[in-house]
């Protein structure tokens, strides 16, 4: 993707709308939510308010190309129950992360990989994080190989089979 300035940008309450329309896309919610239940705008509010107030440590933010709004990606911290899990030592710090590309148009375009990537340096430079992990559907072939791409290997498979742990190392330990 070469044409564009990509940038992430902390999620807004004026962002809802947005995310509204972006969860009730079919190709969003096949691999992000569930296909049979688009997100009315209440859910999004009722779901996103409490992390854009803080209230809760689930961190979203906006991908945008060119300043308009394109995906989503969050971040929160592991805690020591899921730390314990997927088998990380309780003194890693460790992130999870989620994200999507909200106009199915802009598929298969690199922007995925260039989000990801930007993401990951921005939690190297704002945590101390030592390794960062998600968990894609092992049948979404698009989101492994761009995760792939930006460095995160397949650890396991997780959820009875159905999504693969990946992970991000720092290569600090």
């Amino acid at each position: 993707m070469n044409a564009g300035y990509v940038s992430i940008r902390n999620m807004e309450h004026t962002d809802y709308e947005i995310m509204g329309k972006w969860l009730s896309t079919k190709e969003v919610l096949e691999f992000y939510g569930d296909m049979n239940s688009p997100f009315t705008l209440e859910e999004v509010k009722r779901k996103y308010a409490p992390r854009v107030n803080g209230d809760i440590p689930v961190h979203p933010y906006i991908v945008e190309l060119n300043s308009a709004p394109v995906g989503f990606m969050q971040r929160y911290k592991i805690d020591e129950d899921e730390k314990k899990e997927f088998g990380y030592a309780s003194k890693l710090c460790v992130y999870g992360i989620d994200q999507f590309i909200g106009i199915p148009d802009l598929f298969n375009k690199g922007l995925g990989t260039i989000m990801v990537s930007k993401f990951i340096a921005y939690i190297r430079l704002h945590t101390d994080v030592d390794i960062i992990i998600l968990d894609p559907d092992v049948s979404n072939m698009r989101a492994i190989k761009c995760y792939e791409k930006c460095g995160f290997k397949k650890v396991r498979k997780i959820n009875k089979g159905l999504n693969w742990l990946m992970e991000w190392t720092n290569g600090r330990g």
